[in-house]
């Protein structure tokens, strides 16, 4: 039961993210998802903050429960735990240093003088992105050795690789009218990973994983 709660936390924090967006943006006159960042909702002096820093940390937490997921679920199997339970190491990892940045550290506003909260959220988002990435990199590797599914292998190396193409598209339009949109589509690709990968271990979670098909 333990397992099945945390990796149905990864079906759940992404639809609350997309929430909290949404609704943010909903709230803030003259927001733009195509020019705005995620993170200027949460910014100092944003209307609402207190609000959707409380969503962004449920967010994290849960995607914290979902690494504690990964991990109970990699303990199933009788292969390659070690690897596994690296790769959901660095996704819980993420996760807590995720509620950081929700909590303690929010961007600057943009235009003005940096702070050290603002470049730690910066710092903070650099280490969460890098971890994710390797994590599902990792976890490509245990899908496909322990055979317990070559195909969210194959899917979690295609994700790894589509992070880092979506990665450096955002670098590349940062201070651009297009960089919400460019960092919508590097969070929406981790996003339906976690997704699909807590609503499978959620429905495989009562089986060895090293005897599921």
């Amino acid at each position: 039961m333990k397992r099945r709660i945390c990796t149905f936390c990864g079906v759940v924090a992404p639809l609350v993210f997309v929430f909290m967006a949404f609704l943010g943006a909903a709230m803030r006159p003259g927001y733009s998802h195509m020019a705005d960042t995620v993170s200027e909702l949460l910014s100092p002096g944003s209307p609402n903050r207190l609000l959707l820093s409380v969503l962004l940390a449920i967010y994290s937490i849960l995607t914290t429960l979902f690494g504690v997921g990964m991990l109970l679920f990699v303990r199933m199997s009788a292969k390659s735990t070690r690897l596994g339970s690296i790769g959901a190491g660095m996704f819980i990892l993420a996760g807590v240093v995720d509620v950081a940045i929700a909590t303690v550290f929010p961007q600057d506003p943009w235009g003005s003088a940096p702070t050290l909260a603002g470049q730690m959220h910066l710092l903070l988002g650099g280490i969460i992105g890098a971890l994710q990435i390797a994590s599902v990199f990792i976890f490509g590797i245990w899908f496909s050795h322990t055979q317990v599914s070559r195909g969210l292998g194959a899917y979690s190396f295609a994700t790894s690789v589509v992070v880092i193409a979506a990665l450096a598209y955002f670098l590349e339009m940062v201070g651009s009218p297009l960089m919400g949109f460019a960092e919508r589509v590097l969070i929406l690709v981790g996003l339906v990973w976690t997704f699909v990968i807590g609503a499978w271990m959620t429905s495989k979670t009562d089986t060895r994983a090293s005897g599921i098909p």
